[in-house]
């Protein structure tokens, strides 16, 4: 991969955080090296929804655009309370260095990015908006209607899914599928970071996409005080390329794996890892299905990604901690996963049944997370499962739906982890941080981490519009922009000034966002 040309930020990683900050950092002039290791995906045949991947939310997809190429479109905003200490049946999940109040500009436009479908009057535990959703809330679909009125009567309020896809009210490029999660979208109707950021990103002539090619390591000056490129390896051979601006975006683990590659003498255990903090604090959801049975003699095909029930987010009359959120699914082939003597009843019921995802939060701790044995991981602790809530909330799922007249099937499983965050996670202590409020490494200029691994916590809504978010906060503070409210819990001089060692940056500090 020849260097054509000096960038002045070179991001790692193309998914919810490494695509938004380009997008953010493009569109303020600044010329950007993106790296993948993935490749692009082949597009394929136009005519259907095109390639499926089991849901397995534990591990990074490579591929222009990363794991957005196969997400839901689920795009929620974490809850004011998740911002805050709040107790859980297990511990407590912590609060965060900035506020909801400091993240809402930067939902609003990351809705606007992405093409957001919603309805925030619907849902009793969404958060204040400072405009509506761009565009209106998607319906469900008819045979869908009946289930969301039963369940109405019943005294729940089931909410609209925020999705981000192309239908803009009926006109845009989405047909509105039936396997519309964990697939790949065949008409480019879903809303993913290489889709709705990067491309246009590179309509703008300052983003230069390097794919199939590995980040090795972070480079610093001598004195490991500041970021000045990076190593990579394209096809076998090694390169030197250097911007004065690295933001590491690969998501859990590969941040975290990246920043401890690239120890030197200055910082022998990791870059952002004086404190110990590295790979540290993993947090997520605990995650499960149940399968509401319809009344037809087949689901057939139909879009069935439409609503979920928050009611019990904060807790419910008989527990006063938090239990999480119920929410349906697009249909996926999930019995081809199973055994071969499991796979005549499953297919059975996910033809007749709705599959419903039932997700608690998952608390991090000091000891949660990637465990290092030099630059290799020797092993991972999970999160901290609060076990009864989660059987909590699978059982209320279950009565919500047999309630509504829909008899329920929830398998005996244990819950697996997704959405995972942390292992970089964002703090003022960097004791127990890797990053700051800004998303900077604890003492290292110029160096960022902009994806999953920020987040202290997850709460228990879908992640990716929080990474999105503070993606394009970051890249506003790259670009020398000062924030339009003011983080309360930080000290107000960090705000102070811009930044001119970025090559090329405009002295844009004060001045309004851009509009997307």
């Amino acid at each position: 991969m020849a260097q054509a040309k000096a960038y002045d930020v070179i991001v790692v990683g193309s998914g919810a955080g490494g695509g938004t900050i380009a997008h953010r950092l493009t569109h303020e002039g600044l010329n950007v090296l993106l790296i993948e290791e993935g490749r692009w995906l082949d597009g394929g045949s136009r005519s259907r929804y095109i390639r499926h991947v089991h849901p397995d939310r534990t591990q990074p997809i490579a591929c222009v655009g990363g794991q957005t190429k196969f997400y839901g479109a689920a795009l929620y905003r974490l809850r004011e309370a998740d911002f805050e200490a709040v107790a859980h049946e297990a511990g407590v999940s912590p609060a965060w260095p900035v506020l909801y109040d400091d993240l809402e500009p930067y939902y609003d436009q990351a809705e606007r990015l992405y093409r957001v479908h919603g309805a925030a009057q619907s849902d009793p535990t969404e958060p204040p908006h400072a405009r509506a959703y761009p565009y209106a809330a998607i319906a469900a679909h008819p045979r869908i209607g009946g289930l969301v009125e039963q369940l109405v009567a019943t005294g729940l309020h089931p909410a609209p899914i925020p999705r981000a896809l192309d239908r803009r009210d009926g006109a845009g490029a989405c047909r509105m599928c039936p396997a519309c999660d964990a697939h790949q979208c065949g008409f480019d109707a879903k809303m993913d970071a290489e889709t709705a950021a990067i491309r246009p990103a590179l309509a703008t002539g300052r983003l230069k996409v390097a794919d199939g090619t590995r980040c090795l390591k972070v480079l610093t000056d001598p004195a490991g005080r500041r970021a000045r490129g990076v190593r990579v390896d394209c096809d076998g051979v090694e390169e030197e390329i250097s911007a004065g601006t690295v933001v590491v975006a690969g998501g859990v683990p590969r941040s975290a794996t990246l920043l401890r590659r690239s120890r030197m003498a200055a910082h022998p255990d990791g870059l952002g890892n004086a404190g110990g903090a590295l790979g540290r604090y993993l947090a997520g959801h605990s995650a499960g299905v149940v399968f509401p049975l319809v009344r037809w003699p087949d689901l057939a095909e139909i879009h069935t990604k439409s609503f979920s029930i928050n009611d019990y987010y904060h807790g419910s009359a008989e527990w006063p901690f938090p239990l999480g959120v119920i929410q349906t699914a697009g249909q996926m082939p999930f019995w081809t996963e199973l055994p071969r003597s499991l796979r005549p009843l499953a297919k059975a019921i996910g033809r007749h049944s709705l599959i419903c995802f039932c997700m608690s939060e998952a608390l991090p701790t000091r000891e949660s997370g990637l465990h290092f044995d030099a630059d290799a991981v020797s092993h991972i602790v999970g999160p901290t499962v609060s076990a009864v809530s989660f059987r909590r909330l699978t059982r209320l799922a279950t009565e919500a739906f047999r309630r509504a007249g829909y008899p329920c099937i929830a398998p005996p499983r244990a819950p697996q982890l997704w959405h995972q965050v942390g292992t970089a996670r964002m703090g003022l202590d960097a004791g127990e941080s890797v990053v700051d409020a800004d998303l900077q490494v604890h003492d290292i200029k110029g160096l960022y981490v902009a994806d999953a691994s920020v987040l202290p916590s997850a709460g228990a809504v879908n992640t990716s519009l929080t990474i999105m978010a503070l993606a394009l906060r970051c890249g506003d503070h790259i670009a020398g922009r000062r924030y339009a409210v003011l983080d309360r819990r930080v000290p107000a001089h960090r705000h102070a000034g811009c930044m001119p060692e970025l090559v090329g940056a405009q002295t844009i500090c004060g001045s309004p966002p851009n509009s997307i």
